[in-house]
């Protein structure tokens, strides 16, 4: 999955089963809402899908709603988030300052924030990112 840091736009490719390598935009959506009964157990990839599916189909949840099987009802801790990590997802390069820290984030905060259509996963992400990369981790 990739989000372009300017414009909010998600993007992703299916690593495995039915549709392996196919672009997210390329399925239709009753191929993606299968994908994400698929992966429903998966923890992160679950996140990052509905957060695709939020900014491309809004209102998808209505549609698997009964039976809850595509939803996460969170996010998912795979663990320490490293440095590495924060800096990507903040699009930021190793080393930057506070100052870019923060920055970064109020810009990212921007457009993905829930209360601007976006994706609780992604804005926690990037909360953790930026709580990372400030010290808060310690």
């Amino acid at each position: 999955m990739r989000l372009d840091h300017d414009s909010g736009a998600m993007t992703g490719r299916v690593l495995r089963g039915e549709h392996a390598g196919e672009s997210l935009d390329d399925l239709n959506e009753a191929d993606l809402l299968k994908l994400a009964t698929a992966v429903a157990a998966e923890g992160d990839s679950a996140a990052l899908l509905e957060a695709y599916l939020d900014r491309r189909t809004p209102g998808w949840r209505e549609d698997v709603e009964g039976d809850g099987a595509a939803r996460t009802g969170g996010t998912a801790d795979a663990g320490p988030m490293t440095d590495q990590q924060a800096y990507e997802i903040l699009g930021l390069l190793p080393g930057a300052g506070n100052a870019e820290i923060r920055a970064a984030h109020r810009r990212l905060m921007k457009r993905v924030h829930p209360d601007q259509g976006g994706s609780t996963f992604l804005a926690a992400k990037i909360n953790q990112a930026k709580d990372w990369l400030l010290g808060k981790h310690r």
